[in-house]
């Protein structure tokens, strides 16, 4: 069984991360909102043809980023409180 010390610092670095991944999450629900307005928009010019990229259709995890940096930053909490109450 893992002792206070290393549940806090497994705990403290999952908070880290998850508060790192909300951050990445929120740009690329922006990425996301910037596509889709791309494709409603209805103007065809030639520098349109240029971003072949944003056609793209978002992929698993940019759909889903936000939820799993939640359970990340909840798990970190969760295993921060269970190692204080270890103590």
């Amino acid at each position: 069984m893992p002792d206070y010390e290393n549940l806090l610092a497994i705990g403290v670095t999952l908070i880290m991360a998850g508060i790192i991944a909300r951050g990445f999450a929120a740009q690329s629900r922006r990425d996301l909102a910037r596509r889709k307005q791309h494709r409603l928009d209805a103007r065809k010019s030639t520098e349109a043809l240029l971003n072949e990229d944003l056609d793209q259709p978002p992929s698993w995890l940019e759909r889903n980023f936000g939820l799993l940096a939640n359970a990340i930053l909840f798990a970190g909490v969760a295993i921060t409180a269970a190692a204080f109450w270890l103590r």
